[in-house]
């Protein structure tokens, strides 16, 4: 198993993550 790549994946999914909450929050009080 390739460690790098499941750490970018880990990443890129957190990123999406953290875009949702940031589009509701925005969304929330905006």
């Amino acid at each position: 198993m390739n460690n790098e790549k499941i750490e970018n994946q880990r990443k890129d999914e957190e990123e999406k993550v953290a875009e949702e909450i940031f589009k509701k929050v925005v969304l929330g009080f905006g």
